[in-house]
């Protein structure tokens, strides 16, 4: 079981390190391909709007093609991902194809989520334990390391140095990917039909309102983390100072995560995702209300609280309270929902905002998002919160 942790844990480290080449530094890679900060929201905006119908297009592959795992749809995206980067690094222009290729790298990367929390769960259900919440927070101590790194790296080269990182990363990981031992749950999962979102949104109403809550919520700190190069230079900081607010934020992350699976067997879910909601209003409302930049890291380091908090539990809500034939649905609504609605609304609105009416009226917008989305959560989930024991997951493997 120490080495399936171990090996689980790898996997995310490398994931997010390939994730943070793509999405951590998307502002200025592109901004060192000459696109305005209009173009950038534009770009994220459209991965993430397309990341709303790939992500369960591709979900549903593993149910209609036979004998696709899940490990060879990740190989597979993996090397379509490093083709695209590749010809990004190698091209200049024009810019209009710079754009078109970077959307299609987003949406991919983004429709990845899902399924390496996919794997965790069919482990669980086959009665291989792996702390999900443990590795995650790794792959956010990932991030942020490489963050640091990648900051460096760029200082002393160009922004092209991420496309090298992202290769490398994604070398190590589908090495690792293809030591991973099988689960039986695989092939019951593969075949089984699975419900659509329409059907998962009126089977689960309570779930579908936790995600637009925290759509709205994402959308505002997704506004804060693409444009954040533009807050610390703001603020008087560089690019250098730009990796270590990363750093601070991503780090921040692990220790909650880690221990969520400790806190579900004392509070319910829905109390913790709502003290997740009240975090986000203290991280946002503190970035944005920034004096100078240690206020601003201050603000980041409330990111495990918030974010952390929400992404550990929420992935164990699914499994908790849907039924199996919809969770991987359930898994992939998450990703639609952030990933996909709520980046689209940060970045498209964020980009536009600061180039028509400056850095401020951004931060004003952020706010009001944030406290948009913790009422929704707050009126979805006031009469569900206290004390609770979360039900383990059950294995399926002798079933």
């Amino acid at each position: 079981m120490k080495s399936l942790q171990m090996k689980y844990n790898g996997l995310q480290i490398l994931f997010w390190l390939s994730y943070l080449a793509i999405y951590g530094y998307v502002a200025i890679f592109l901004q060192y391909r000459g696109l305005s900060n209009t173009d950038i929201g534009i770009v994220t905006g459209g991965g993430a709007i397309l990341s709303i119908f790939l992500s369960p297009f591709i979900s549903s592959l593993l149910s209609r093609i036979k004998g696709l795992s899940i490990n060879k749809l990740i190989f597979t995206l993996y090397l379509i991902m490093i083709v695209i980067f590749t010809v990004l690094t190698i091209i200049s222009s024009p810019i209009f194809l710079i754009m078109i290729l970077y959307v299609f790298l987003l949406s991919l990367i983004a429709a990845m989520v899902p399924l390496f929390s996919t794997i965790c769960m069919n482990y669980l259900k086959d009665g291989q334990y792996i702390n999900f919440g443990l590795a995650r927070g790794l792959g956010s101590i990932s991030y942020a390391a490489g963050a640091i790194i990648v900051g460096q790296l760029i200082e002393f080269f160009n922004p092209t140095v991420i496309a090298f990182v992202y290769t490398i990363a994604s070398i190590a990981l589908l090495i690792l990917l293809y030591t991973m031992p099988p689960y039986q749950i695989q092939e019951e999962t593969t075949t089984k039909k699975q419900e659509n979102i329409f059907s998962v949104i009126k089977k689960y109403r309570i779930f579908f309102f936790i995600l637009v809550a925290f759509t709205f919520m994402y959308a505002a700190s997704t506004a804060l983390s693409t444009y954040l190069i533009n807050i610390v230079k703001n603020l008087g900081g560089s690019t250098s100072l730009y990796g270590i607010a990363v750093f601070c934020m991503a780090a921040s992350e692990m220790p909650i995560m880690s221990i969520t699976y400790r806190l579900l067997k004392k509070y319910r879910s829905e109390t913790l995702l709502l003290a997740s909601a009240f975090f986000y209003v203290l991280r946002n409302l503190t970035i944005c209300l920034a004096p100078h930049l240690i206020v601003l890291l201050i603000g980041m380091m409330f990111q495990g609280l918030s974010f952390g908090l929400f992404t550990a539990t929420i992935t164990y809500y699914v499994n908790d309270h849907l039924d199996e034939s919809d969770q991987m649905m359930g898994q992939t609504m998450i990703a639609m929902m952030s990933t996909g609605l709520g980046s689209s609304i940060g970045n498209i609105f964020g980009g536009i905002l600061q180039d028509s009416l400056g850095l401020n009226s951004m931060l004003i917008f952020v706010c009001g998002l944030t406290l948009i989305g913790c009422f929704i959560m707050f009126m979805t989930l006031k009469n569900k919160v206290g004390l609770g024991h979360r039900p383990l997951i059950k294995s399926t493997k002798n079933s």
